[in-house]
């Protein structure tokens, strides 16, 4: 094997003079030989170019992989042994292991469960642009013991199917506890692509202008796991779907649920859709609601100035009252909140003088869509002009709402106070829908077709799953220390093990700092089975 070079990972060499660029992505530095430079079909410079490596930070060197070897050596590289990072994959390939995802991956996609694993690892360290990917898996030991390319990924993203998916949340769904609620949410992921068939216009929570899938998603509230999702057009409105994602659970599940949802996914029919077939539910109310206004009417005044309506320390008061106003038994549970009344008092004369300046310094009636009329009544005078005044009335209407919110449930057996905790620990959907866009990188899809789409999502699914455990384990310890789920995989990053021959099992090089086995530790792993 002597034209044959053996890839060591801590060998660093000189950065090339000439024909490099480089690129950023989460901390690390990229390095990369450019092989043609050109304008694209939009007239925007741009090259075409090959990875060699990433940037040793501390000594301005460069950490070479495969292809600097091949450019600059001329010469094809032998098996990979060397020195890896190891920490990551050693608590990712754990907690995989621990819950069953592992197993169920094998099960329902055998030819791909170790480029999926792969791929979910390289999600939860650096995101969600599989461009990198190759020179993480040169660097890290992951489930794959190899190299994943970008276009590798994107094969194994279109060729898992639908089918298999389903089988798999079918599966998966038994974590949830048989009395455990259910958080339900949606949110939008925009793309550029014009593949995509769910890609449609409609209500961007980012404010993008961009056309976007929806997707929902179930959540444990007491296992705090994700347990099943579906993309659907984004022009679909989120309480339209409702029934909808109803019937998968019907499939996935084989059980009654208790769904826990806001107010954006209320319509009286969705309330009877949920009743008629038997599942239990806790959902905020809109308070525009006619039998919201009048229960407001009847009980504010009593819930805002008695104390046995205090709910505890740092919690609004709270009382419950029976309603059929839909047809149907519910408990509706009102509340008052005085700092909540107070910044919703100030943001409502905070838009009135907005919208009041507006109207001053306009010649012609604004947009019906706009709803200055709301609280303005607006007219022009006899001479032509634009007239307004105020209408107090609704002003004052809207002054009364204000401080009070409203949840419905058909459990009957949760005090006031309970229902509201159960309704709070549905951030932990929100939560989750800001890691999936934000540390895993999913705002935009990056991807051009909708079998990659598809792919790429569930993936991002696996590593949600994994980065959601972590999250409960480490909350404590976080919070404590001032870390970030970044900080963790960095510190894990710095594990690093030595591979002698492929006959061999990779060996830690030192033992786990302090740091580390705290990590360790609070997900209940054994550093002492470090490589496991």
């Amino acid at each position: 094997m002597s034209d044959s070079i053996a890839l060591n990972k801590s060998v660093l060499v000189d950065i090339p003079e000439h024909g490099i660029a480089y690129k950023k992505v989460s901390g690390k530095t990229y390095v990369y030989y450019v092989t043609a430079t050109y304008r694209n079909k939009k007239g925007q410079p741009t090259c075409d170019r090959s990875s060699i490596g990433r940037l040793d930070e501390k000594t301005g060197k460069l950490i070479p992989n495969r292809n600097y070897y091949e450019i600059y050596l001329k010469k094809p590289v032998s098996a990979v042994n060397g020195i890896f990072e190891y920490g990551v994959y050693d608590v990712f390939e754990k907690i995989c292991s621990d819950l069953g995802l592992k197993r169920l991956l094998k099960r329902y996609f055998p030819e791909n469960y170790t480029e999926i694993l792969t791929a979910a690892q390289y999600m939860l360290s650096e995101g969600n642009v599989m461009y990198y990917i190759s020179d993480y898996t040169e660097t890290h030991i992951t489930a794959l013991k190899g190299v994943l390319s970008d276009e590798k990924c994107s094969k194994m993203f279109a060729d898992l199917r639908q089918e298999d998916m389903l089988l798999f949340f079918r599966e998966w769904m038994k974590h949830k506890r048989s009395d455990e609620y259910v958080a339900y949410d949606v949110t939008s992921v925009s793309s550029y692509s014009k593949n995509i068939t769910e890609l449609e216009w409609g209500y961007n929570r980012d404010r993008e202008k961009l056309p976007q899938i929806n997707i929902g998603m179930y959540f444990g509230e007491e296992t705090k796991l994700p347990l099943y999702y579906r993309v659907y057009p984004g022009s679909i409105s989120d309480k339209a779907h409702l029934k909808y994602m109803v019937a998968d659970n019907d499939f996935i599940n084989g059980q009654k649920t208790r769904f826990v949802m806001d107010r954006g996914f209320y319509s009286a029919d969705n309330l009877r859709c949920l009743t008629d077939k038997g599942y239990r539910f806790v959902i905020a109310l809109p308070t525009s609601l006619k039998y919201c206004t009048e229960l407001i009417k009847k009980h504010g005044g009593e819930l805002a100035n008695h104390s046995e309506y205090r709910l505890g320390s740092g919690l609004p008061y709270g009382k419950s009252c029976e309603e059929t106003a839909l047809g149907f038994r519910m408990k509706v549970h009102l509340f008052y909140d005085p700092q909540k009344a107070l910044k919703e008092t100030e943001a409502l004369y905070s838009l009135i003088d907005a919208q009041e300046n507006d109207l001053r310094n306009m010649e012609e009636p604004p947009d019906k869509k706009l709803h200055y009329d709301r609280y303005f009544f607006i007219n022009r005078s006899k001479d032509g002009k634009l007239a307004y005044r105020r209408n107090n009335k609704a002003i004052d209407e809207q002054l009364e709402l204000c401080g009070y919110f409203l949840i419905a449930e058909t459990d009957f057996k949760k005090t006031t106070a309970e229902i509201l905790e159960i309704y709070r620990n549905r951030d932990v959907v929100e939560k989750s829908f800001d890691s999936l866009k934000n540390e895993l990188d999913m705002k935009r899809l990056h991807t051009w077709a909708s079998e990659t789409a598809q792919g790429k999502l569930f993936v991002s699914f696996i590593s949600l799953i994994v980065r959601s455990y972590m999250l409960n384990g480490l909350s404590d310890y976080m919070r404590k220390n001032g870390f970030t789920l970044k900080k963790i995989i960095l510190e894990l990053d710095k594990m690093k093990c030595f591979t002698q021959s492929s006959s061999h099992s990779p060996r830690p090089l030192n033992p786990p700092t302090k740091t580390q086995r705290e990590i360790y530790a609070s997900l209940a792993l054994d550093t002492d089975d470090c490589i496991g």
